[in-house]
């Protein structure tokens, strides 16, 4: 019994050293700079290009939420934010939908889809485009010249009286359309990865099972595949609500400067015009904490309105409410 206790700290102990350069750098390049956020938020660092001794707004006779009020008193703040959540909707839904529907082919014992492989490198290329202005503007000209051929189809359409004109399609034709088109794109091969990984997680049996009741695909994508894959479909939309709020790159792309600083301004396209045109640090670190707060915010409504298992939480509190009637019986 010693023997196999000292062994098994002989494996902890290299276990605790592989993960020491891990620490150092998360510790150095992460939690330093998070703490540092914590401070500048509640300084004054107006047009501070080096911060060497930072000074509290509250030292200074100002109130510590200075820096907070400063960015709500902007009009492109209400913009930026109407923006990121306008196109992280219109690009989730329809990219949770696709990318679902394709891993549940993709997993399905009964459709046997040959070629898995080559279909899910395909699916999730786009993604390895992120980033890249060349795969940004492949995809938006691919775009662009459909929705062009789709403007001059309406054209026509209005032209023979069919009671359609162009501006009923005015979304269709737009810049937002086109950079919510080209994120789902671009985005939704990630989502499928996902996706695949937790269907094929889930044993088997049980699709052997629904199979054998007559259960539908719908019907067992539904009430079977997505309530046992709970944990990773809430890492799924954890994903999904980080690249919403650091959705800036295909904006900044596809739409021209002068739109992406006036009607396509996402949320970390104006971090980014905070720090880049005002060296303003401060204001910068309270919007960080702004974000953290929003991204807190959904994700507990995320959790608990979607993923938590309800009848499993029911019960809980049934039998928490059971003992406590119970001890009050006996004492």
């Amino acid at each position: 019994m010693g023997k196999k206790k000292s062994l098994e700290r002989h494996y902890n102990k290299w276990g605790y050293i592989f993960i020491i350069p891990f620490m150092a750098a998360f510790l150095i390049f992460h939690f330093w700079p998070m703490a540092t956020t914590f401070l500048y938020a509640f300084c004054d660092l107006k047009h501070t290009t080096v911060v060497d001794n930072p000074q509290l707004l509250v030292s200074k006779g100002l109130p510590w939420y200075k820096n907070f009020t400063d960015l709500f008193q902007t009009s492109t703040i209400t913009i930026a934010m109407k923006n990121t959540f306008k196109f992280w909707i219109c690009q989730t839904i329809p990219e949770f939908i696709l990318a679902f529907w394709l891993a549940a082919m993709m997993t399905d014992r009964r459709l046997k889809v040959k070629g898995r492989t080559v279909f899910k490198t395909a699916f999730f290329f786009p993604n390895l485009m992120t980033g890249s202005a060349l795969g940004v503007l492949v995809l938006s000209n691919i775009i662009t010249t459909a929705a062009t051929v789709a403007g001059y189809v309406l054209m026509a359409a209005s032209v023979d009286g069919f009671g359609v004109t162009v501006k009923d399609f005015e979304f269709f034709l737009s810049e937002h359309f086109l950079i919510i088109v080209t994120g789902v794109l671009v985005h939704f091969g990630k989502t499928f990865i996902y996706a695949v990984a937790g269907m094929t997680s889930v044993p088997v049996e049980i699709f052997e099972a629904a199979e054998i009741d007559g259960s539908s695909r719908l019907h067992t994508l539904l009430h079977i595949t997505l309530p046992n894959m709970r944990p990773i479909l809430f890492f799924i939309m954890m994903l999904s609500v980080i690249d919403g709020l650091a959705f800036s790159d295909v904006p900044s792309m596809i739409a021209n400067p002068f739109d992406v600083m006036r009607t396509s301004v996402t949320i970390m396209t104006f971090l980014e015009n905070i720090l880049g045109f005002g060296n303003a640090y401060d204001r910068a670190s309270a919007f960080c904490l702004i974000l953290l707060a929003i991204s807190a915010v959904m994700s507990a409504l995320i959790y608990f309105f979607f993923i938590r298992d309800r009848y499993d939480a029911k019960l809980k509190r049934q039998m928490r409410k059971a003992e406590r009637q119970s001890r009050a019986a006996n004492g």
